[in-house]
């Protein structure tokens, strides 16, 4: 009777020091872990919503250049042998064309627009198409992408003509073919290929036709 009443008081006491210290340090544990949990989920949610971005402002760049690309004209200007040539610059790093510019962009008419890389960014660069000047007016930039570690234009298409675009050719067409650069010449190329790599991230080409608006 007396055994039994012993063990009442001794839970009637409450925990022991030696109970404490071990609930102290399983309850320590179990917010650890739960802390680490949360802040792994934290950080994978800010890294999805990082690569989200990351791919959707790629889209818009790449849905911005096809439309630019796609609405822009072949025009042509004489050059320092009164020869007529085409206004198209295609180089590895850089393209240059003549297009209408997005309205919040641009006023209307025709724009003399430059994509080129430098700085680890993809640069738009922009300015009135005045036929007798090119270099007239002010020319405007903006950012298209940052962390660009990589840009290769891609050309395809016949060996520009030296002769009359209006003229039928004397001689069998060269095969069209892809380069990485576009000379001078009477035409455009008619196809254009971008391959961007963001970061260590190569991503899916961009090909777009050319068309063969001409705008005298």
């Amino acid at each position: 009777m007396r055994a039994g009443k012993r063990v009442l008081d001794r839970r009637r006491a409450g925990f022991t020091l030696i109970e404490l210290v071990i609930a102290i340090t399983l309850m320590g544990l179990v917010l650890v872990a739960l802390y680490s949990g949360l802040r792994l989920g934290l950080n994978s949610w800010d890294s999805g919503e990082q690569h989200a971005e990351a791919v959707n402002r790629l889209r818009s760049v790449q849905e911005f250049l096809r439309r630019q690309l796609a609405q822009s004209m072949t025009v042509y200007q004489i050059n320092d042998r009164q020869e007529q040539t085409a206004v198209f610059v295609g180089k590895p790093d850089r393209i240059e064309f003549i297009a209408p510019m997005l309205t919040h962009l641009g006023q209307g008419g025709l724009y003399r627009i430059r994509v080129e890389a430098g700085d680890g960014r993809l640069w738009l660069r922009w300015r009135a198409y005045v036929r007798d000047n090119p270099e007239a007016g002010v020319e405007q930039e903006t950012v298209l992408l940052s962390h660009v570690s990589a840009v290769e234009w891609g050309y395809f298409g016949p060996e520009p003509d030296a002769g009359n675009p209006r003229q039928p050719r004397q001689e069998p067409q060269k095969p069209s073919s892809w380069g990485s650069e576009w000379p001078t010449g009477k035409q455009r190329p008619q196809l254009v290929r971008l391959n961007l790599k963001l970061g260590d991230a190569p991503w899916p080409d961009l090909v777009v036709f050319l068309a063969e608006g001409v705008q005298q």
